[in-house]
């Protein structure tokens, strides 16, 4: 399979700490929680503005827990790796597209999902019709250009995957304590206790007109 490109307007990221319970609950038995201090383990909530992909413009939220990455010799180290248990999207195309190729887990309806900048700030709202799900917003930060490596474990059944990613473009990091989160009830919540996810982030991520880049799936 060719490499798989995404181009992007906007990618924003940010980590907040969960209760490991949680992470253990969410994630296949293969795969453990990153704990960032004992029993705090790491929600990623990440939010696209796709421009151009396979199957056009849309917008994309993911949650994830943090897990460790697989190393293996010879290739790089990759900055985080993800384990993506819910994902929603604007359009149909778009989730028919991300299951059949990367066997990722959606949320089965239509997703209004506004990236809103003002003032050095980026504030994310996603809505299903006038409902809401999450609120989520990151700080900018001194910004350069940037290629990293990033992995997401998948699972379909019985069969376990992974995929090496590349977030190409000018980027922003920081771990100033300066976003916020608000999630609501809703079934893309509902596998978190939303009263013990941090309501800011301890690491906040901003990419502009960047690529996203999949290497070949491969079974693990």
């Amino acid at each position: 399979m060719p490499l798989t490109r995404y181009h992007y307007s906007q990618a924003v990221s940010a980590f907040f700490e969960i209760a490991t319970s949680d992470a253990r609950r969410i994630l296949p038995p293969h795969l453990q929680p990153l704990e960032v201090q004992h029993e705090a383990s790491i929600l990623a909530v990440t939010a696209f503005d796709f421009t151009g992909s396979m199957v056009g413009t849309y917008q994309e939220i993911v949650l994830s827990v943090i897990v460790p990455p697989l190393i293996a010799p010879g290739q790089g180290m990759a900055k985080s790796a993800f384990y993506p248990f819910l994902v929603g999207t604007s359009t149909e195309a778009s989730r028919e597209h991300a299951i059949e190729r990367w066997h990722l887990p959606h949320y089965m309806e239509d997703l209004d999902i506004r990236f809103l900048p003002s003032d050095g700030r980026m504030r994310v709202e996603v809505r299903e019709g006038d409902r809401p799900i999450l609120d989520f917003e990151v700080a900018d930060h001194d910004s350069e250009p940037v290629d990293h490596l990033y992995q997401s474990f998948m699972v379909n059944g019985e069969d376990r995957f992974k995929v090496d990613i590349h977030m190409r473009g000018p980027h922003s990091e920081h771990e100033e304590e300066a976003g916020s989160l608000k999630l609501h009830e809703h079934p893309m919540t509902s596998q978190l206790t939303l009263d013990q996810v941090a309501t800011y982030p301890f690491r906040e991520q901003w990419m502009t007109d960047g690529v996203q880049v999949f290497e070949e799936l491969e079974r693990i």
